[in-house]
């Protein structure tokens, strides 16, 4: 009797948890996906900018958002098989006495300076036509899956720090997961 209530207690937990939690915000939008002739990715994180994460980036703390897009050949009876995984960032640094935000983009191998906030949301908040290399190899008829996440990080603090400044506020945003299915 005891078991099935610490069981029962728990399952109501886990419902509160999951459901009561505050949601994060940031959802991926405007996906483009092209994979003739090379393999193309488009799309923008909406509300990804809290009022916290504006006034980090505007006191100069560098801040990142780390992409993460998967693809997987769907199968029917067997687990899904991962053809390729690339990972990216965007990142964002205000010079106070300057007055600019320099924004650098992975994907891209540049670095934008910019002084109008709005810019630097565009900049940070989109990616166009990223060209995924390696091409993976798609077979005609085969179902696959495209997955992509995003992750913003006000600070990275070095591996010994984290320990000591545990109580520090850092905003970390992070998108769920965008799943798109296409047939090639």
């Amino acid at each position: 009797m005891i078991f099935l209530r610490r069981v029962c207690l728990a399952i109501v937990m886990f419902i509160l948890i999951v459901y009561c939690s505050p949601a994060q915000g940031a959802d991926i939008t405007r996906l483009k996906v092209e994979h003739s002739p090379q393999f193309r990715v488009s799309f923008f994180i909406k509300d990804a900018f809290t009022k916290d994460i504006e006034e980090a980036i505007k006191s100069g703390i560098p801040t990142s958002f780390t992409f993460i897009i998967k693809l997987y050949r769907k199968k029917t009876l067997w687990p899904d098989e991962l053809v390729g995984s690339w990972r990216f960032d965007h990142t964002v640094r205000y010079d106070i006495l300057k007055e600019v935000y320099e924004v650098v983009l992975a994907e891209k191998n540049t670095t934008e300076k910019v002084k109008d906030r709005k810019k630097m949301h565009i900049l940070m908040s989109t990616v166009s036509d990223m060209v995924i290399s390696p091409t993976p190899v798609l077979k005609e008829g085969e179902v696959y899956e495209l997955r992509i996440k995003a992750k913003l990080y006000t600070v990275r603090l070095p591996f010994l720090l984290k320990y000591v400044l545990f109580f520090l506020k850092f905003w970390d945003v992070e998108s769920s997961w965008y799943v798109y299915r296409f047939t090639v």
